[in-house]
C-alpha cells in the first residue's frame, strides 16, 4: 500500500458519516431509469478496489431498483440489480439514488413512498448526479442544502425555491451523502474512504485510477472560466463572471463596463480579440444556453422560462432562440 502523497489534498477536519453500527459498511445504490453508468461505476468502483487492496471487506454495496427489475442506463445498456426498494435488507443503512436526465420520468407509483418508509426507519438517504430532485419530490429535503449537477441546478432551483441548492462537488453529513455526478462521485466516496479507513487507503485507490488529487466538497462542479474560455486575460473572465451572475436581471453593455472597469470601445475590442463575438452576443447566448437548460429539464412555460433569463416577450425570446440553436424553444422541448 502506497503512503500519503503530497499530491493528494487531505481534509484533516473531515468527520465520517453514519453508516451504522456494522463493521462493514454497507451502502446500496438505486438505479433510477436512465441513470448515469459513469457516476455509478464513479460511486461503486472505489469500494471495490479498496476492498482488494486491503484484502478483506471494508464495504459491502448492492444494487436496487423500485421493483427489484433490471434498470436501462442511459448508455442504453441493461443494468441487473440484486433487490426491489422494499426488499432492501436492513443492513444497509445508507441508500443512494442515482439518476440522470429526466429523473422524474422513472419514478413509479412505489419509489417516493419506499424512501419516506426507508427515511422514517432511520436510513440515510443519499443522491448523485439529479437524484436531489427525487428526494425533494418526496418531501425529504425541507430545511436541507441540496446538491445538483450544475447542468440541472437551474431547473430544481425553479421546481424547488425553498430549498438551499449549493455549488459544491459533494456533501457528506451524518445522515446525507450527495454528489453532483460524474467524477465528483469518485471524489465522493475517496473521502469516504478516507474518514473511515485513513489517508494511506484513499490515496493508494485514487493512484489505482491514476487520480493525483482527490478534490474537497467545495471545489467547483464547473472548469474555471480561465479554462473554459482559453484566456488568461484576468479583465475578460472578470467580465464573464459579471455576466453569469447577472442572467435574470441582465445588466446593459455600459453598466457591464463600469463594474468592470473598462470602457464600452474596451470591452468591445477585448471580445473582439479573445472570444471573436461582440459582448452583446455573448452576454445574449449566456441567457439563452439557461433557457434551454430550463426548456429540457422543466415544465415552465415559454414565457416564464423567457422572463427568468431577462427576455421581455415570449416572440423577442423565440427568435433569438432560433437564431442561435437552428430550432424554435417549442420544437427544441419536444
Amino acid at each position: 500500500m502506497t503512503t500519503d502523497s503530497p499530491e493528494l489534498s487531505t481534509q484533516d477536519t473531515f468527520q465520517p458519516p453514519r453508516f451504522g453500527q456494522s463493521d462493514v459498511i454497507h451502502i446500496g445504490f438505486v438505479l433510477i431509469p436512465q441513470f448515469s453508468f459513469f457516476a455509478l461505476a464513479c460511486c461503486s468502483e472505489p469500494l471495490r478496489v479498496a476492498n482488494r487492496i486491503v484484502g478483506r471487506k471494508l464495504f459491502e454495496f448492492t444494487f436496487l431498483s423500485e421493483e427489484g427489475e433490471p434498470v436501462s442506463a442511459s448508455n442504453g445498456i441493461p443494468f441487473p440489480v440484486q433487490y426491489s426498494l422494499a426488499d432492501c435488507p436492513s443492513d444497509y443503512q445508507t441508500v443512494v439514488v442515482v439518476s440522470g436526465f429526466d429523473p422524474l420520468d422513472g419514478c413509479g407509483d412505489t419509489l417516493l413512498p419506499e424512501l419516506r418508509r426507508l427515511s422514517v426507519n432511520g436510513v440515510s438517504l443519499g443522491c448523485v448526479d439529479t437524484g436531489a430532485h427525487i428526494l425533494a419530490k418526496a418531501g425529504l429535503l425541507h430545511g436541507q442544502k441540496a446538491i445538483v449537477h450544475w447542468e440541472a441546478s437551474s431547473s430544481f432551483q425553479e421546481s424547488y425555491p425553498s430549498i438551499q441548492v449549493v455549488p459544491e462537488r459533494f456533501m457528506i453529513e451524518e445522515n446525507r451523502v450527495s454528489a453532483a455526478g460524474g467524477l465528483s462521485s469518485l471524489d465522493m466516496m475517496l473521502n469516504i474512504i478516507r474518514a473511515t479507513h485513513g489517508h494511506e487507503l484513499a490515496n493508494a485507490v485514487a493512484e489505482q485510477f491514476t487520480y493525483n488529487y482527490i478534490q474537497s466538497a467545495d471545489d467547483s462542479q464547473r472548469m474555471s472560466l480561465r479554462s473554459r474560455l482559453m484566456t488568461t486575460n484576468k479583465r475578460l473572465i472578470e467580465t464573464v463572471q459579471i455576466m453569469e451572475k447577472h442572467l435574470v436581471q441582465p445588466l446593459s453593455i455600459q453598466q457591464i463596463a463600469e463594474r468592470a472597469d473598462i470602457s464600452v470601445r474596451e470591452l468591445e475590442r477585448l471580445f473582439k480579440k479573445e472570444v471573436g463575438t461582440p459582448p452583446k452576443r455573448f452576454y445574449r447566448r449566456l441567457r439563452l444556453e439557461k433557457a434551454r437548460q430550463l426548456l429540457r429539464q422543466t415544465d415552465m412555460t415559454v414565457l416564464d422560462i423567457a422572463i427568468s433569463c431577462g427576455f421581455q416577450s415570449s416572440a423577442y425570446f423565440s427568435a433569438a432562440y432560433r437564431h442561435e440553436f437552428g430550432i424554435s424553444p417549442s420544437r427544441d422541448r419536444s
